[in-house]
């Protein structure tokens, strides 16, 4: 019986979906190899920066589980006795000096194509450092103000507002000291090497890491057209190149988590590699504070 034409189309598409599979995994493999090939820089990460998604642990455990990278910035706005201002002293918003804002050469405001306001780039990131003890400051110094005030009127209201304001400012202190994340995005360029100067020129001790990392950041033309005539720009940064990791199942297996959040502390090492892409490489839990 003779094989139709018809049927041997089929295969040569069966053959050549199974070869193009072949090829994309090989293509991946070969790029996590040469990523891990060698390991540029370790951060020691905790529960603070490494957190589950909200759902986590409704389903079954599968490639699909992974702890997302918190990180934030911190602006430099004065402390006042705004509580919702100060929510936002950690956002991802950097003001940028001119010349690492002119890199990126966004369209300017008079610009038809300014709606392109997306780059990719590169973000330095600052582990237990400076940045993280400046905002730890300026918790202390909100929660010292609000301590200081006295109600407005000798009212209930008066001091029930009062009194909401200090718990918040309680609640905001000890946050600042053990939950938030410590991972703060300093500086952004549009080449790496740019960065790698400012790293060099930082002073760093004990256990602060400096990295720099592939982002993608954009402008908000309607705040950067309004302030033309400012020297310094402000840039948001959408995310990291890899913003989530892999999670192993021997690893799972050891957390606890509720609300996308571990129960149990834990230290994460994480390595970045040649690509500047991270993973896991080993993850302890412990019964109190793993620091």
């Amino acid at each position: 019986m003779k094989t139709s034409p018809l049927n041997i189309s089929t295969k040569k598409l069966a053959w050549l979906a199974v070869a193009f599979v072949l090829v994309v995994n090989i293509v991946i493999l070969g790029k996590v190899f040469f990523n891990r090939s060698e390991v540029i820089t370790t951060l020691q990460l905790s529960e603070r920066e490494l957190q589950f998604p909200y759902n986590y642990g409704f389903k079954k455990e599968d490639s699909s589980k992974r702890l997302s990278i918190q990180w934030s910035a911190l602006n430099s706005n004065p402390v006042s006795l705004d509580y919702n201002e100060l929510r936002w002293h950690l956002d991802r918003t950097l003001v940028l000096s001119p010349a690492h804002y002119s890199s990126f050469q966004f369209p300017s405001c008079d610009n038809d194509k300014r709606q392109l306001n997306k780059k990719s780039g590169w973000v330095l990131l600052e582990f237990n450092g400076q940045s993280y003890t400046d905002y730890v400051t300026k918790t202390e110094q909100y929660h010292s103000l609000i301590h200081s005030q006295e109600p407005t009127s000798d009212s209930e209201l008066a001091k029930k507002e009062l009194n909401e304001k200090r718990e918040e400012a309680d609640k905001l202190l000890q946050e600042a000291k053990n939950s938030i994340t410590r991972l703060i995005a300093i500086d952004a360029a549009a080449t790496r090497s740019a960065l790698e100067k400012v790293m060099q020129a930082r002073n760093i001790s004990g256990k602060t890491k400096l990295l720099i990392v592939p982002t993608e950041v954009e402008v908000n033309y309607r705040y950067s057209c309004n302030h033309a005539k400012n020297k310094e720009r402000d840039i948001f940064i959408n995310e990291l190149s890899v913003s989530s990791l892999y999670l192993p199942k021997h690893f799972a297996q050891e957390l606890t988590f509720n609300n996308g959040k571990s129960t149990s502390p834990f230290i994460a090492v994480v390595n970045y590699g040649r690509l500047y892409e991270p993973w896991i490489g080993s993850l302890k839990t412990c019964e109190k504070n793993c620091e």
